[in-house]
């Protein structure tokens, strides 16, 4: 007989808060519980936990668990660059998606079984094959086994294969994997076993391709094609040779060079289809792993600078990056598994999309000289600029999201923080502007959060020369969202903490 899963007396306590609260009062009472002295991070696991106990996966990648999990580790970065209670707003967001996904009549509520691990012999391959076969309980059971068994990259490989040879179906199969590990880093790998057997159930299901109108049906049709022909990166590998080689890793001071130019080749490509093979020429050429990642990054922060979009979920430039080159980093894993994960980044369905709203010239970059102007005076205007951005409700757009344009307005901020960076100013108060900014957001179910962590990291883990792309990025996509409807959890949450 099948049971719920349940957790220790605390934290199940916790999670029936999450679970059981009224979406009308869950502000308040988390305000509350934090006044207590509840920690933000304690809250967050107890609203992971819930929203994979009780809401259902859904057919596409909206709604359910995936967004709220892989939201998590952007949440927990972004309430650690602010100050005082503005730093609580990050995890209230976080617990009022959890509450809101489980109290919605498409998401919830659900309920996940305890379910027994196949223990045994079960294997990698194991997993492997169920995954493939559409068997989820199967590969569910064998996930748990594996882990009890503490066989973490057992259930890692599978994992991370089937999601990259996915990608170009939706960009999730691999990006909510990979940003469920992220928030085992951060919330603690303690929380794997409940964590890990949605993205493993999702993988197993079938892929949703029902197209309900001709321009779907292209649109799938695009994907399905792309994904039968997934062996065009795998040839790429054979060409080079690349699994032969003995490929650098690290990258160093050496390759600052030809990191640019790869990048600036990746950024002014008008189509992303060779750009794997950029790629795969270079690393047979020398550079690096860590190098190729970071010309990549360059490159997509290049593309996206370019584009016209005007989507708030129009992240996945940056997040798949961003995931890859998490990947890259590490231990144990395949090497095939990492190049793939790389070679595999223009190929995702919603990277294309946003790459074809291209409009805009390349942007020249920083000059040597110095901006006019105080530090103090240009995060004043930033802030100013993006204030000012024209509102707009999502629930009551007359058209696709998709096909939403930028503001002009945006182009101002854009330039306001290229200044910035042009300056040389500290990336620290910019960073933590956008962090606070960004906290308003509840609409675009933490796409901007993870934007705004993506180009934080991509920032940071990017040579001085080419860096200034994500601080740019940053703040094109936080003008974008900005002014976005509706905001009702802020509103209550800065009226309880009186911020």
């Amino acid at each position: 007989m099948l049971r719920p899963l349940q957790f220790d007396p605390k934290t199940e306590a916790a999670v029936r808060f999450v679970e059981d609260t009224e979406p009308a009062e869950i502000v308040a009472e988390t305000v509350a519980r934090l006044r207590a002295g509840q920690t933000p991070a304690s809250l967050m696991r107890a609203g992971a936990l819930a929203v994979v106990r009780s809401t259902e996966l859904p057919a596409d990648h909206h709604g359910g668990p995936v967004h709220p999990v892989a939201g998590l580790h952007a949440v927990l970065n972004l309430a650690g660059r602010l100050n005082g209670d503005k730093g609580l707003v990050p995890a209230i967001q976080s617990v009022a998606l959890a509450n809101l996904h489980i109290h919605s009549p498409e998401m919830g509520p659900s309920l996940m079984g305890d379910l027994d691990s196949s223990g045994g012999e079960a294997s990698a391959q194991d997993l492997a094959e169920q995954i493939g076969g559409h068997r989820a309980l199967a590969a569910e059971r064998t996930t748990l086994g594996l882990l009890k068994k503490g066989e973490r990259q057992a259930v890692l490989e599978p994992i991370l294969a089937a999601g990259t040879r996915r990608n170009s179906l939706d960009d999730h199969y691999f990006l909510y994997p990979l940003y469920t590990l992220r928030a085992l880093d951060g919330l603690g790998w303690d929380l794997a076993s409940p964590l890990l057997r949605p993205p493993v159930r999702y993988l197993a299901s079938n892929a949703l391709m029902e197209a309900t109108d001709q321009a779907q049906a292209t649109y799938m049709a695009e994907n399905v094609a792309r994904y039968q022909a997934f062996g065009v990166f795998t040839q790429l590998i054979a060409e080079h040779r690349l699994l032969q080689r003995e490929l650098r890793i690290e990258t160093g001071a050496d390759e600052s060079a030809a990191i640019g130019t790869l990048g600036w080749r990746i950024g002014e490509s008008s189509d992303l289809a060779p750009v794997p093979g950029y790629l795969a020429e270079a690393l047979a050429a020398g550079l690096s792993l860590e190098g190729a990642g970071e010309a990549l990054s360059y490159g997509a922060g290049l593309i996206y600078l370019c584009t016209t979009t005007g989507n708030p979920f129009d992240v996945h430039i940056h997040t798949g990056l961003n995931a890859r080159r998490y990947l890259i980093g590490l231990e144990g894993l395949a090497l095939e598994t990492k190049l793939l994960a790389l070679l595999t980044w223009a190929d995702g369905p919603e990277v294309r999309l946003a790459a074809e709203t291209r409009g805009h010239a390349l942007p020249d970059g920083p000059a040597a000289a110095p901006a006019s102007g105080s530090q103090a005076d240009a995060l004043a205007a930033i802030r100013e600029s993006i204030e000012a951005q024209p509102a707009f409700d999502l629930r009551t757009i007359a058209v696709p999201v998709e096909t939403l344009r930028e503001a002009l307005q945006v182009r101002e901020t854009m330039a306001l923080a290229e200044g910035y960076a042009r300056a040389g100013h500290d990336p620290a108060p910019f960073f933590a502007l956008m962090a606070e900014l960004v906290s308003r957001d509840e609409a675009s179910e933490m796409h901007a959060y993870k934007m705004q962590q993506a180009a934080f990291e991509e920032f940071h883990a990017t040579r001085a020369p080419y860096r200034w792309v994500h601080m740019v990025a940053a703040a094109r996509h936080l003008a974008t969202v900005y002014a976005m409807l509706p905001q009702e959890i802020y509103p209550r949450a800065a009226r309880l903490l009186e911020i």
